[in-house]
């Protein structure tokens, strides 16, 4: 356990492992809540409108986003260039990268772990051992 600042309200909390306090988190489900309230009844509305009908911040829209807890568009759309990966700037509907870039990125660190956990090869050690009056063996 670690003593952070708040990625949101940079307010010090002791984290186990979050980015986020618990008091932003619990504001981020009641937050939820009420865009997705809001968005059964009012489909495809914008971010400015939500935000004015449900007096939650953009800021906390945005953070919804990027956590891949909202999405932007339809299934058919790109989003309309609202959000893009932030390793290619292609236009996506959730989260921070597009589905290509995290796919790569994920072999990478498959990768790269499968080489930090492959043992190192031994070196073949051998020595001879004879027998009396039968043959020289070389054991590993």
């Amino acid at each position: 356990m670690e003593v952070r600042q708040c990625d949101f309200c940079r307010m010090p909390f002791q984290s186990f492992g979050g980015k986020v306090c618990k008091d932003c988190l619990q504001q981020f489900d009641e937050d939820f809540m009420k865009i997705k309230d809001y968005l059964y009844d009012n489909e495809g509305a914008g971010i400015e409108e939500v935000s004015e009908e449900t007096g939650v911040s953009k800021k906390t829209i945005m953070y919804l986003l990027k956590e891949e807890r909202l999405l932007v568009g339809d299934k058919d759309s790109d989003g309309g260039g609202f959000l893009t990966c932030e390793l290619c700037k292609k236009p996506i509907r959730t989260g921070r990268m597009c589905y290509s870039c995290k796919k790569e990125l994920t072999m990478e660190l498959q990768q790269s772990i499968s080489v930090v956990k492959a043992p190192k090869p031994k070196k073949e050690e051998t020595e001879e051992v004879s027998i009396k009056g039968v043959a020289k063996l070389q054991v590993k």
